[in-house]
């Protein structure tokens, strides 16, 4: 029963994601609406970390799988995109650099921070 309540939350929550995507007159993908609002309950304690957590967890442990049909539907749609092929491998590999570099920068600056906090104390 746990399970299927913290199921419903995030469900929940991506439904009203679709409507704000719907209502509010933004190129924002429904997805999105529903993790930001998710976000910000949970930093708001509206939501505690624990009545999503297990749920959170496993669709975590599933994502690569469900990748999988979205890789086959490009392996059939290749035809479409094979003019284009080199650029869209251009602007994967510079958006990995970039990602990677950004989120390196970000931990160490986190760490940074945590570190210069523990010290102080």
């Amino acid at each position: 029963m746990k399970y299927l309540m913290q199921f419903g939350i995030i469900i929940g929550l991506s439904l009203v994601g679709e409507v704000l995507n719907a209502v509010v007159p933004l190129p924002v993908p429904a997805s999105v609406w529903g993790m930001v609002l998710l976000f910000v309950l949970l930093c708001l304690k509206v939501i505690k970390l624990d009545q999503v957590q297990d749920a959170a967890d496993f669709l975590l442990a599933i994502m690569t799988v469900m990748f999988v049909p979205v890789g086959a539907s490009l392996i059939t749609s290749f035809p479409a995109i094979k003019d284009e092929i080199i650029g869209i491998f251009a602007i994967i590999i510079v958006s990995t650099v970039v990602c990677f570099f950004v989120t390196g920068k970000t931990a160490q600056k986190i760490i940074n921070s945590k570190n210069k906090a523990g010290k102080e104390d």
